[in-house]
């Protein structure tokens, strides 16, 4: 079961590498990214600071988790990360608003839940680096399908990073970048 939720989670942003082509060829056909005609229980706002980067978007392959304008979500390879209300292992379908979010909780933790995500995301980066606020964000579609996911705002820059059944993947972490601001470390605490 934890093995098939990692490799869910891992091809929830990295199958959207290789769908995100054909997602974005969609998402590019979908004037403004019009989610008219979806069902009240949709959610088509996110709460903050998520809404800072990310927004939702409806395509013919349902509803996404995407950034927004101004911004970029990439994984390490520069591949785009979509986070599709659809989760399949197959080709995704064709199934415009019928799948949705119907929940996005957003909180912003600390202590041992904020130290334990922290550590996993920042393995292999620069251990004097300032820490960033922790968010935890708890995505449930219309089918059912619960994701968690972290994201660690750096204030000009943010990270994110998916993790299934309470454990964090290194290799689903993915920088949000602000494409008018280049990246800059925020100041030491004194």
């Amino acid at each position: 079961m934890a093995r098939r939720n990692t490799v869910l989670a891992l091809g929830v942003l990295t199958v959207m590498a290789g769908f995100s082509s054909a997602a974005g060829r969609a998402i590019d056909a979908v004037p403004d990214h019009d989610c008219a005609g979806s069902p009240p229980e949709a959610i088509t706002t996110l709460p903050p600071p998520l809404s800072k980067w990310g927004e939702i978007v409806c395509t013919p392959y349902g509803h996404m988790l995407a950034s927004r304008e101004g911004w970029m979500w990439l994984m390490p390879d520069l591949d785009t990360v979509l986070v599709p209300a659809q989760i399949s292992r197959e080709v995704p379908q064709q199934v415009g608003n019928r799948i949705y979010f119907t929940k996005i909780e957003v909180a912003r933790v600390n202590g041992v839940e904020s130290k334990d995500a922290y550590e996993t995301f920042h393995q292999g980066f620069d251990d004097k680096e300032v820490k960033p606020d922790v968010y935890r964000v708890d995505l449930t579609s219309v089918e059912g399908t619960s994701m968690r996911m972290y994201f660690f705002d750096y204030d000009t820059y943010a990270w994110g990073m998916s993790c299934p059944d309470g454990k964090c993947q290194i290799g689903t972490r993915f920088m949000i970048l602000d494409r008018n601001t280049p990246p800059k470390p925020r100041e030491p605490a004194i």
